[in-house]
């Protein structure tokens, strides 16, 4: 819905990806949350990303090109280190699955490899305020509700989301515009609760 898009506008828009690499850019993206299930989420969260990454670093030739790369490396993450995977993807396959990917170019195979090597070394992790959970595990839980999972992200990027916003004010970082103080309950009480 709409107040979600909202939400992970504001996440996103609060985030700065200048001199990282994508891989790195994305791991610091999906550090506060886990991944939903649903395809539309996702899709809806790696576009906004790589419109934001790209805004960023410049890195590719469009931001199409970021959002198929980060979908890539999501998979190559689940791929890699999900126990239920037997056979993981090879270098070579990773880099035939990223062939034209930028506006009908090829990506440098360094950068590929670079990115190969560090996703199979480690895995994305959310972090949590005792330390990190290896996100390879999300969602293979069977006994807990689907319902249940959406609760515990929505939790989770909410928490985020407050935990960059206050940050910033502290700081008195500019974040894509100006904060507006709620001097009223009734704003602020439906996101709170």
């Amino acid at each position: 819905d709409d107040f979600n898009k909202s939400v992970l506008y504001a996440y996103v828009d609060l985030m700065s990806f200048t001199d990282m690499t994508i891989d790195g850019a994305l791991r610091k993206f999906l550090a506060g949350f886990w991944l939903p299930g649903e395809a539309q989420k996702i899709d809806r969260m790696m576009e906004k990303f790589a419109e934001r990454f790209c805004k960023d670093t410049q890195a590719f030739a469009n931001a199409d090109t970021a959002y198929v790369l980060a979908y890539s490396i999501i998979m190559l993450n689940t791929d890699a280190h999900s126990p239920k995977i037997v056979k993981k993807m090879t270098l070579a396959e990773f880099l035939r699955n990223n062939r034209g990917i930028n506006d009908g170019a090829d990506l440098s195979p360094e950068l590929l490899e670079g990115i190969y090597g560090r996703i199979a070394a480690e895995g994305f992790k959310v972090k949590e305020d005792d330390g990190a959970i290896d996100m390879s595990a999300a969602g293979v839980d069977a006994k807990v509700s689907s319902h249940d999972k959406y609760r515990a992200e929505a939790q989770q990027l909410m928490t985020a989301a407050q935990g960059l916003l206050k940050r910033a004010s502290e700081g008195g970082a500019t974040v894509g515009g100006d904060f507006v103080v709620a001097n009223k309950a009734e704003y602020v009480t439906a996101i709170l609760q």
